[in-house]
């Protein structure tokens, strides 16, 4: 009986420091699913608001905004504010125009910058480290350092005291820079593209090479099926910057409407469309309303577009080698 009280006597203190290490790692574990809890709720918050915000608006009569009592929940629920901003907008017709220019641009910008970040993985040729430098630099100069070049260049389009073009108010503004790699954002998908055919084993172009297939081939028939998840990626991107995009198109149309510059007209169009009187005052604070219901009505279609796509689009990202 002496030994087993001595026993017990020796174990108890180890017992109980590993009662209480446990204590402390439920404690540490709790306190920290709160913590990781809270910010994930904070951050959520915070990028959900103007969401939130803009559905609230979109619905509410625009004496609402006047009315201090009014928050989140409209006192005045209705329609009609979506179906002004839609005739102001002229949308479907307004979103057919945005359709040719987006996808279109999209789709050639996509092929564009995949030839050419395929050509930055896989072939050596003189200039190469140069070359991509500049299309660093195409990530990093903003729009607005090039935008009279530019527009310079497609107001007198063709060879100088043979031809000239006047290229401005025309679709090919869009197009022909897109067909050339150097649409917007263009660096940064050469770049997506790089990164993902420099991770493809060499013996996939080996084996084409046997087969008999030459550079384009190989290109068509094995990189392309390979990098499926990478298209997908940087055709969303593409949709997005171009749908998005208001500065470049009011730098080369005057006449084209696109979703984004209507948006950004979106008071003189309600003006001029909904109250006939292009010099009308409308209180700042009602027009809020009309704006986030347009806001609303323009992030629509891609919002549909993502909830689709967005599995594809995280294995796209992950693939392309700029993540980790």
């Amino acid at each position: 009986m002496a030994e087993e009280a001595v026993k017990k006597a020796d174990i108890s203190p180890q017992k109980q420091k590993k009662t209480s290490e446990g204590g402390y790692r439920r404690r540490k574990g709790i306190a920290t699913a709160i913590f990781r809890t809270c910010i994930l709720v904070g951050l959520g918050f915070v990028i959900m608001y103007p969401l939130i915000y803009m559905i609230s608006c979109a619905f509410r009569e625009r004496g609402d905004m006047n009315d201090p009592t009014v928050m989140w929940i409209p006192r005045h629920v209705t329609l009609d504010i979506i179906r002004e901003t839609i005739d102001a907008m002229d949308f479907w017709n307004t979103l057919k125009t945005t359709l040719v220019l987006n996808i279109g641009c999209s789709v050639v910008q996509v092929l564009s910058c995949a030839v050419t970040g395929y050509g930055f993985a896989r072939f050596n040729f003189k200039g190469k480290r140069i070359m991509f430098a500049i299309v660093i630099m195409m990530i990093l100069v903003p729009t607005q350092v090039i935008a009279l070049p530019l527009y310079s260049q497609f107001r007198y389009f063709g060879i100088k005291g043979l031809f000239t073009v006047n290229l401005i108010d025309s679709k090919l503004t869009m197009y022909l820079p897109a067909l050339t790699a150097n649409g917007i954002r263009s660096g940064l998908m050469i770049l997506i593209f790089r990164q993902f055919f420099r991770g493809l084993p060499k013996e996939l172009e080996d084996a084409a090479y046997i087969d008999g297939c030459g550079p384009f081939m190989t290109f068509v028939k094995v990189m392309i099926p390979n990098a499926a998840s990478s298209f997908l990626t940087v055709f969303l991107f593409s949709v997005v910057w171009y749908w998005n995009d208001y500065y470049v198109s009011t730098t080369f149309f005057t006449d084209t409407r696109t979703v984004a510059l209507m948006l950004t007209n979106l008071e003189s169009e309600l003006n001029i469309r909904l109250f006939n009187d292009p010099n009308v005052k409308i209180n700042p604070r009602e027009q809020i309303v009309w704006k986030e219901a347009g806001c609303l009505i323009c992030i629509t279609p891609l919002l549909v577009m993502y909830a689709f796509l967005q599995k594809y689009f995280t294995e796209g990202i992950e693939r392309s080698g700029l993540v980790g």
